[in-house]
């Protein structure tokens, strides 16, 4: 049977590759997506309903033209499917005296001119009557700041790549590819396909589909979990901003209350190594000590009762940074991977990079995505 040909073919259908399939399409490019799974599934790492945006980029002030751009993106999804992907509810960089990240969101805040305001602990109570925070703890508030709902996202993603013409193939695993200076050819178990370009940005997996580079990743289980308030009323969208935090606790997270009747917190540090093949999917009672100390202390009215709970995974980076690139061996391959807990927000932008890298030869990766960094091939 002879091979089915495209422009393009995109391993991984997840978070990042739907958003390279919206961008490929928009540049008119014959583009397959294979998908090992359902198109939204939970075995990966956009599981838990929600993620944060945030623009005061704690990270470094150099992501910050980057979720500039997937602001602009989603927003444009949003029009073009009418779907309701972004809530905007503001949000809170917290830090305990001794403790950065506050401050280094103000300083990206500061250097691309972005609104905030630096508050107290105590002037985050008085706004935000749900904290109980200790007076020296520093926050930068963001007004820009908030959440989006992953499955519309992904959904929309999907149905604008589609809409242009990109083939998505779900539950067909890819089993082998290779790359020459003719193309790439990738096998699956219903077919082989032809491309002139791979992109690959198979999340969790990206470690075994780029074997040859011995990529430096990690894939860790994270814990999502949804505590019972006794009044919703301070935790509604509107009145509770999103919020990171960082202290002696870890680095907890939260979201308002949204699609679910609990508050949504997490711990953002650690994780527990693990092959994405092989993930306990359910939440241990003992793993709500990741989040109990920091509701007890500094959040009103949040029980000790956790209503409903998810599993996904990170894969990390030993610098958390991205992996944007194209293969070193192979030019008309580019990788997304090691998004390291924080890359859903950045997803249209990032998509419509590893478009451009794909196909246009003179587009440069950022410096502080690519693989050099790593030593070697990317080892």
């Amino acid at each position: 049977m002879n091979a089915q040909s495209y422009d393009v073919i995109v391993l991984g259908g997840g978070t990042m590759g739907s958003a390279a399939a919206w961008a490929l399409g928009q540049r008119g490019a014959r583009t397959l997506v294979l998908e090992q799974f359902r198109h939204i599934h939970d075995r990966g790492s956009h599981g838990g309903k929600t993620r944060v945006i945030r623009h005061a980029y704690q990270e470094g002030a150099d992501y910050v033209p980057l979720v500039r751009r997937a602001d602009d993106l989603w927003l444009e999804l949003e029009a073009e499917t009418g779907e309701t992907i972004l809530h905007r509810t503001g949000g809170l960089d917290l830090a305990a005296p001794g403790y950065g990240d506050a401050r280094r969101a103000r300083d990206s805040a500061e250097r691309h001119d972005l609104p905030f305001e630096w508050l107290t602990g105590r002037e985050v109570n008085a706004r935000w009557p749900a904290w109980r925070l200790p007076d020296d703890w520093e926050a930068c508030y963001s007004p820009a700041g908030g959440f989006l709902v992953t499955e519309p996202a992904l959904r929309g993603l999907a149905t604008a790549a589609r809409q242009l013409g990109v083939v998505i193939r779900e539950e067909e695993p890819v089993r082998a590819w290779r790359a020459d200076g003719a193309g790439v050819r990738v096998q699956t178990d219903q077919a082989t396909y032809d491309a002139d370009r791979l992109i690959v940005t198979a999340g969790a997996w990206a470690r075994q589909m780029l074997a040859d580079l011995a990529l430096p990743l990690e894939v860790r289980r994270k814990v999502l979990w949804w505590w019972e308030v006794a009044d919703p009323v301070p935790f509604a969208p509107e009145r509770f901003p999103i919020f990171v935090s960082e202290s002696g606790m870890g680095a907890v997270y939260g979201f308002p209350l949204f699609g679910e009747p609990g508050l949504k917190i997490a711990q953002h540090a650690g994780g527990e190594p693990v092959s994405p093949d092989r993930v306990d999917r359910t939440a241990r009672p003992e793993e709500t000590s990741e989040v109990t100390p920091f509701t007890r202390r500094f959040l009103r009215g949040v029980t000790e009762r956790p209503l409903a709970s998810a599993v996904c995974l990170y894969t990390m980076t030993p610098d958390a940074d991205f992996v944007l690139d194209r293969h070193p061996a192979w030019p008309n391959v580019a990788i997304g991977a090691g998004f390291s807990g924080h890359g859903f927000k950045f997803a249209p932008a990032i998509g419509e990079h590893l478009a451009a890298l794909a196909l246009d030869a003179a587009v440069a990766p950022y410096p502080r995505f690519a693989l050099s960094r790593f030593g070697g091939d990317g080892g």
